[in-house]
């Protein structure tokens, strides 16, 4: 498609004209002078809002709006014009960060728990103390069980506190010099990492200790690591500094995204770090990670791969395998995954570990039997009635998907429609700022609808915001809510960059009726919290797709799910004399390929007798039973850690339902609060600190706090509002291109040229300047780093 630069902006054609039945409609509605005045009009709207921009800048929260501060001195956004607060910069004029950032991650792989030690060296290039800020994605489901500071030989352990009071451990132990450590959960998979008080080319390790369980889906084990993020779109309202209470004007000012709270997203600036190319961060030898798996898993197997990286595989010998990065290091620009595979003969069909914890190992709440539990449903090829269908194909075309994203979300999509059937009815919707359905209602999916659609798809582009809501009420709302004659299925493509993800799944669990919800995650870096529990709560399930090479596969495995019976109505008993507190509470339907997966907490004086597990299949009643026989040498350590963070998943969606200020929800927050500290875990109310008594820096050396970069994700394009900026500023650029404009019609007199500049002009404004009925999260109001 041809485009244009103008003033360094890059403009599709029709963004510099209007239709002509509008043009001439004008034409006629207003003389010469009418034109003048409309284009000193567009001109002085610029200024004011320039003007007001600024003035409004000022009366936002200051403290966190800069990558690098001074806490010793008043910091105001006038004061924040670019790279020299933000960065320290060079004479090329590029950002060098003021921390590097260098990972390690070691993964024991025993059972159906890995246990994760991060390491994260953070080193001071400067001549002047730091604060390191960093935001750390980790995956969903971690249980954060351990943090430490290292310098040099000299370790210190941190403990689980009340958030509030872990913050005013820290900030207290920051003041007064010492090094300090806090680790806080924003979001399930979204941590922030403070490290205080980094002397001058000092580097300061942080130890980082998690348990996740391995999943399994189709006779395949598999473990995710993140190691960047997608960034996350904010919608909602700005909340003016002075609306802010007391707590929330300290969250902004502990911060350092770039984005301010929202009527929607209050915690916006927690969770919306700046990001750097990758070509950046590597000329300077930063953001590279070594990963190195210890894989126990128990069987024989036929397969070991890493679809995104490549390894090396040395087996050991007794079902042990050491598997590392082929070049010892990568860059930080996209999830690591790992598969293994049994072999045929070797498929587990259930599988039952376990750990004991004494009360001379933990506290005495913490003390007693764990188990974790998977149980297949049979398959037998047993084939359901195929019914007619009703899909809903939703995709994400924001501008975080751009680049390899939106191509393959596209091939996805189109893949997708080859698989309905001529009974079968369809719509497609996409939505960035705005939502747009392909046709009015779901249409019949014959082959000349079909071809209309796919041509549909070729012209998509992705750029705007990424307002979900509408699309989903949408999607839900064009089904009929009490048609049980097809089966209703939303199938929702997108890489989940949004920071109001509860909201969503409230609106999910409200909207959904009849249908069930499938998510396609997309990228090198999805939000994988979205995906999983947008599933969940849309009695779906999800996959993710990491690179256009495996599109077809992995849209295969999904339509196997959508095409295939499933497993519903599952119940599960213990055996008499056993009470188990298990999760998840409600076993959720298990489309084909799926295991049933419990952690429990038991109690009982013998553990022996079945589990059983009893559903329904392709209209028949099946029963599956697992022996509640420990044997020796299946003893898995973590399982207790597990089973906490299910408890506390579990809280939260009741607490969803709810409402976190209700009673109800103040008293499931007490619950998620003792959890948390009696298992010694990080969550929504729990924080870890860790603080070395020693004073390292006098009260009359300053201390600068540096926001470490995440990488920008392979594949994907910068965002412009997650970058720092240079000293020109935005607001300069709108200055200089009115005043740009206005000479050039001064001295042309051509009405053409005057009406196309006018309207370029206009075109200029809706990209840059925030549009109140649709919040973006590129809103240059929304923080000091647009």
């Amino acid at each position: 498609m041809s485009r244009v630069m103008l003033f360094g902006q890059r403009f599709h054609k029709d963004d510099l004209m209007l239709p002509r039945e509008e043009y001439y409609r004008r034409r006629q509605k207003t003389g010469g002078a009418g034109r003048w005045l409309l284009f000193i009009v567009v001109v002085l709207a610029v200024v004011i809002a320039a003007i007001g921009a600024e003035v409004n800048a000022q009366e936002i929260p200051s403290v966190g709006d800069a990558i690098q501060q001074e806490f010793t001195e008043t910091v105001t956004l006038e004061d924040v014009k670019g790279g020299d607060l933000l960065f320290t910069g060079n004479e090329s004029g590029k950002y060098i960060p003021a921390v590097h950032l260098k990972s390690q991650v070691s993964i024991s792989v025993r059972g159906l728990v890995a246990e994760v030690e991060l390491q994260q060296q953070f080193k001071n290039t400067t001549d002047g103390w730091q604060e390191a800020v960093y935001a750390l994605p980790l995956p969903e489901r971690a249980a954060v069980a351990g943090l430490e500071i290292q310098v040099g030989e000299r370790r210190i352990v941190g403990k689980v506190r009340e958030r509030k009071e872990a913050s005013k451990i820290y900030k207290a132990a920051r003041a007064a010099g010492k090094r300090a450590a806090l680790l806080e959960q924003q979001r399930p998979n979204l941590f922030t990492n403070k490290v205080a008080n980094i002397a001058p080319d000092e580097m300061v390790q942080i130890n980082i200790r998690f348990l996740q369980p391995v999943s399994y889906d189709s006779g395949v084990f598999s473990l995710r690591m993140p190691t960047t993020l997608t960034p996350r779109y904010i919608p909602g309202k700005p909340i003016p500094s002075q609306a802010l209470n007391g707590d929330e004007q300290e969250l902004v000012a502990e911060s350092s995204g770039w984005a301010l709270p929202t009527n929607q997203v209050p915690d916006a600036a927690s969770i919306t770090p700046f990001m750097q190319s990758a070509q950046e961060l590597q000329a300077l030898g930063s953001h590279n990670i070594s990963i190195e798996v210890d894989l126990h898993g128990g069987l024989p197997l036929a397969k070991i791969d890493s679809p995104y990286h490549q390894i090396d595989i040395d087996n050991r010998g007794d079902g042990r395998y050491r598997i590392q990065l082929r070049d010892e290091t990568a860059a930080m620009d996209r999830d690591f995954l790992l598969n293994w595979q049994p072999r045929a003969s070797a498929m587990p069909r259930a599988a039952l570990f376990s750990e004991k914890i004494t009360a001379q190992e933990g506290a005495e709440e913490q003390a007693g039997a764990y188990l974790q539990v998977m149980l297949l449903p049979p398959s037998d090829g047993t084939a359901a009635q195929r019914l007619p269908r009703e899909v809903i194909y939703v995709i994400d075309t924001s501008g975080s998907m751009s680049g390899n994203s939106i191509r393959q979300a596209k091939e996805s999509l189109t893949l997708a429609l080859s698989r309905l059937h001529s009974n079968d009815r369809f719509n497609v919707i996409e939505f960035n700022s705005t939502t747009r359905a392909f046709f009015l209602r779901p249409i019949a999916a014959s082959a000349e609808n079909i071809r209309r659609a796919r041509q549909e798809i070729e012209n998509l582009n992705a750029e705007g915001g990424t307002e979900m809501a509408p699309a989903l009420r949408m999607a839900f709302g064009q089904q009929m809510q009490d048609d049980t004659s097809t089966v209703q299925q939303v199938v929702f493509i997108t890489d989940g960059a949004v920071g109001n993800e509860r909201a969503l799944f409230e609106l999910i669990s409200q909207s959904l009726h009849n249908a069930r919800l499938f998510t396609v995650g997309i990228g090198s870096a999805p939000n994988s919290h979205f995906m999983r529990k947008a599933a969940q709560f849309g009695r779906g399930t999800f996959v993710t797709i990491g690179d256009i090479s495996e599109v077809r596969e992995r849209m295969q495995a999904l339509f196997a799910k959508l095409e295939n019976p499933m497993a519903t109505d599952l119940q599960l008993s213990w055996p008499q004399g056993v009470v188990a507190d298990a999760y998840p509470k409600r076993i959720p339907d298990l489309y084909n390929g799926e295991p049933m997966q419990l952690v429990a907490k038991v109690q009982g004086d013998l553990l022996q007798g079945d589990i059983q597990l009893r559903g329904r299949m392709a209209g028949k009643q099946f029963v599956r039973k697992l022996a509640l026989k420990v044997e020796s040498g299946s003893d898995t350590s973590g399982i207790g850690s597990v089973w906490a963070r299910s408890k506390i998943d579990s809280l939260r969606d009741r607490q969803l339902q709810s409402g976190e200020q209700s009673d109800a929800g103040l008293a499931l927050r007490e619950q998620i609060l003792q959890i948390a500290l009696r298992h010694q875990l990080a969550s929504p109310y729990t924080s870890f600190v860790a603080v070395e008594e020693e004073v390292v820096r006098s009260a009359e050396e300053k201390l600068s706090r540096s926001s470490v970069t995440n990488m920008v994700a392979k594949g994907q394009v910068l965002q412009r509002q997650a970058y720092p900026q240079t000293a020109t500023g935005l607001y300069g650029q709108l200055l200089a291109a009115a005043v740009l404009l206005m000479f050039a019609a001064i001295f042309q007199r051509g009405r053409a040229l005057r009406s196309n500049l006018t309207r370029a002009l206009r075109s200029f404004l809706r990209r840059v300047l925030p549009d109140p009925r649709q919040p973006s999260s590129a809103n240059p109001l929304q923080r000091g780093g647009v």
